[in-house]
């Protein structure tokens, strides 16, 4: 009789799908508030009426909110419920938030 020391693929893919959203959940309440607060902070200092700039801002708030949610909503109403479409559908918040927190680190 010959031992393998490995594990079933299916239960290595299963845990690290398992682990996968709740990864992305995590990124997205840590780098959300992040984002929040820079833009708040724009907002607050560039006074009133917004700038250019700051409205720009505004409007790509929004819109990048309602383009991600649309498609996290049509991923999970698509796709056969569990951990794997989960990741899938956290995916287009998770890009979002990790851009913005990108991009607005990066300005000064």
């Amino acid at each position: 009789m010959a031992r393998t020391s490995r594990a079933p693929a299916s239960r290595a893919g299963g845990v690290t799908a398992f682990v996968a959203p709740w990864l992305a959940m995590a990124e997205i309440a840590v780098t959300a508030p992040l984002v929040i607060a820079h833009r708040t902070a724009r907002l607050v200092t560039g006074g009133w009426p917004p700038r250019p700039r700051e409205q720009r801002e505004l409007v790509r708030m929004w819109t990048e909110k309602v383009d991600a949610f649309t498609r996290a909503a049509v991923v999970a109403a698509t796709a056969v419920p569990g951990p794997a479409t989960a990741a899938r559908a956290l995916a287009p918040v998770r890009s979002r938030v990790r851009g913005n927190a990108r991009r607005l680190g990066h300005r000064r």
